[in-house]
């Protein structure tokens, strides 16, 4: 997945990070696109470092795309960001 505040793309495992891109999203090497890559598995998001995103920003973000009704099947997920696990519970803008 990449995403930021605009929105998040989910792709096949067999795609890379920096050939997918929408309007507002796109991730690029070495911090140079305006969003996060993360990978997801069964029950957990693992975000990539961005220089850019603050943990609390990326928990903001990913609490926002929780709420979504079509991404519900993460409303449980764990989320880490550079390994160490965020807080979700207290995102609000």
């Amino acid at each position: 997945m990449i995403f930021n505040a605009h929105g998040a793309i989910i792709f096949s495992v067999k795609q890379e990070h920096r050939n997918q891109k929408a309007e507002f999203i796109f991730y690029e090497d070495n911090y140079k696109g305006n969003a996060m890559a993360a990978m997801l598995a069964p029950n957990k998001i693992e975000v990539r470092y961005h220089q850019a995103f603050s943990d609390k920003q990326v928990a903001r973000i990913i609490s926002t795309l929780k709420d979504h009704p079509e991404l519900n099947f993460m409303v449980d997920w764990q989320a880490t960001y550079q390994g160490r696990p965020l807080d979700l519970s207290n995102t609000s803008a």
